[in-house]
């Protein structure tokens, strides 16, 4: 039965979101001018991936820290620090040092091996997983995560008006959101000055792995989750986007920014201020319009506590978790399989979605040992 006091949208929009995250990572195989770094390429690729994957790559990470922050708070106020910490290094911490520390190498080890390298996992491991291979495949999230869990917690205790969680209804004017858009924007571009590629990830510190230019983004979204909570946002007397408005404006700013990477970013051989700076305009215009546009359509749709949706929302977590070691090697058995690419990608990403699934709600959320952490 559906709690009339609960957001059930939010919970169902985040295992949305990390539906699409698994789409991202199984189109990447099949993307034309896909990074060479990525795990398994497969021969028979096609733009159409490419578009996908610039499209899906933007808001996706953005509106899981958004709905991070949104949460936070009332479960800091709740527990208290210490229980709240406790709780999120069980639930979040310890999940990302297993996967940085035990999943993550034999995730990296398939660049080396699913293009012939003569080196053996143990090889991998004891020499280029510490160097040039070094990452923390998916689980980077977790442990930026984690940090701002802590973060939060640290400034709780002096923080009266965070203490008392009080929510003071408050519609945002459209101020808020062009003020949040340049934040963001400019941001972006000044961290661009120090981090001239775009799509670089950042692996120099080993305990934490992120891409600097949307460092200020992550620390935006969740603070804005934040505020959210605390202005009654999506409540029933709070502030409800309108689907219309945002999703046209998603609409518009995806196709110019797709546009933008397509025919203006490539023509200028060296980075460009002005290059720069357009880059971050339509990235931050399409992420934020994307974002409020899925709270609008799911709060409006979706936002019941279905059996589906109740079952992909608890088994979310695990399909995020478990998804690399099962998608990634599926898309390497299948690369010698002679089949139409637009049904080989979409059977090998449903079958890494379902199999992922299957692996989270029948184990992860089952076995009592794990359940703590992905139930």
């Amino acid at each position: 039965m559906n709690s009339p006091s609960r957001i059930y949208f939010l919970d169902n929009l985040r295992a949305f979101v990390i539906l699409l995250v698994v789409i991202l990572h199984g189109s990447m195989t099949y993307m034309a001018y896909a990074p060479s770094w990525w795990y398994v390429l497969d021969p028979q690729n096609s733009l159409f991936f490419t578009l996908l994957v610039l499209l899906i790559d933007i808001p996706i990470m953005l509106v899981m820290f958004f709905i991070a922050g949104y949460f936070a708070l009332p479960s800091l106020s709740k527990r208290g620090p210490r229980e709240f910490i406790k709780d999120k290094f069980v639930r979040v911490g310890i999940p990302w040092l297993v996967g940085a520390l035990f999943l993550a190498p034999p995730t990296a080890y398939l660049i080396y091996y699913t293009r012939g390298a003569p080196i053996t996992f143990l090889q991998f491991w004891a020499t280029e997983f510490w160097g040039e291979g070094y990452q923390q495949s998916v689980y980077w999230f977790l442990g930026v995560l984690f940090l701002f869990f802590l973060a939060l917690s640290l400034v709780y205790t002096p923080s009266d008006r965070l203490q008392s969680s009080k929510r003071h209804l408050a519609r945002p004017s459209w101020k808020l959101f062009a003020g949040f858009w340049a934040v963001m924007t400019l941001a972006m571009l000044l961290m661009n000055q120090i981090f001239p590629e775009a799509d670089t990830w950042f692996r120099g510190w080993y305990i934490l792995v992120f891409q600097p230019l949307r460092v200020p983004l992550y620390i935006g979204y969740f603070g804005l989750g934040l505020y959210a909570h605390l202005h009654g946002w999506f409540t029933k007397e709070g502030y409800r986007p309108r689907l219309a408005l945002w999703a046209t404006i998603a609409i518009l700013s995806g196709l110019l920014y797709l546009g933008y990477r397509l025919f203006v970013m490539p023509t200028v051989p060296q980075p460009a201020l002005l290059i720069q700076a357009g880059y971050a305009v339509l990235f931050n215009a399409f992420c934020l319009s994307a974002f409020l546009a899925g709270a609008a359509f799911f709060q409006q749709k979706v936002n019941q506590a279905s059996p589906f949706w109740s079952n992909l929302a608890l088994s979310s977590y695990g399909i995020y978790f478990i998804h690399p070691l099962i998608l990634y090697p599926l898309a390497y058995l299948f690369v010698p399989i002679s089949l139409p690419l637009l049904l080989k990608a979409p059977l090998v990403i449903i079958l890494g979605l379902l199999l992922s699934w299957a692996v989270s709600a029948l184990i992860l959320t089952k076995t009592p040992l794990l359940q703590r952490a992905f139930a």
